[in-house]
């Protein structure tokens, strides 16, 4: 869900007078900042449902392609934000479907490892330049400066307080 339309200034100062604590200014640029992001990952989720993909496995295979080996599942799920058993959940079809393989840590046989297999690396090789022209396209209108600035901007926005911010879990082994 989008919303279609953001509140105009005269609907912000109405609120702003029913919530005096709300800053109109912030609330401004923070809902900006919401729809664009949410306006951009619809479109990566609906390129990715045209290849069978789902946003979780896209996310799952894209951060795999870091590591050459398998690595542990909780790493995994300290690096998607989540936690093991929702990228367990994930992982069970994904292994199905010959994306990824599940490899026992030979050093320790309670931790799981989860590999890239070579149908998952093709289905990361197909989509991501689809997705590569779609940002191309949607910051063409930026020069260098102005990438920059955005990036430094929205870099210094706290956005650290959602679920990426907890401790990563203590049973996770990581080597």
């Amino acid at each position: 869900m989008i919303i279609k339309d953001l509140p105009s200034y005269q609907t912000l100062l109405g609120y702003a007078k029913r919530y005096p604590s709300m800053d109109i200014q912030v609330c401004e640029a923070y809902l900006h900042i919401v729809r664009t992001g949410a306006v951009l990952h619809q479109f990566v989720e609906q390129s990715l449902g045209k290849s069978g993909l789902s946003y979780g496995r896209f996310m799952i295979l894209s951060l795999l392609t870091r590591f050459n080996d398998p690595i542990p599942v909780c790493k995994l799920a300290e690096m998607a934000c989540v936690t093991t058993p929702t990228v367990s959940a994930v992982l069970a079809g994904m292994v199905r479907d010959g994306l990824v393989e599940r490899v026992t840590d030979p050093s320790d046989r309670r931790v799981v490892r989860i590999g890239l297999m070579p149908a998952g690396q093709k289905m990361i090789d197909d989509v991501v330049p689809g997705l590569l022209e779609h940002q191309t396209n949607v910051m063409s209108g930026l020069d260098d400066r102005e990438l920059k600035t955005v990036v430094a901007l929205l870099s210094k926005v706290r956005l650290d307080a959602g679920p990426c911010s907890k401790e990563p879990e203590k049973s996770c082994k990581t080597s």
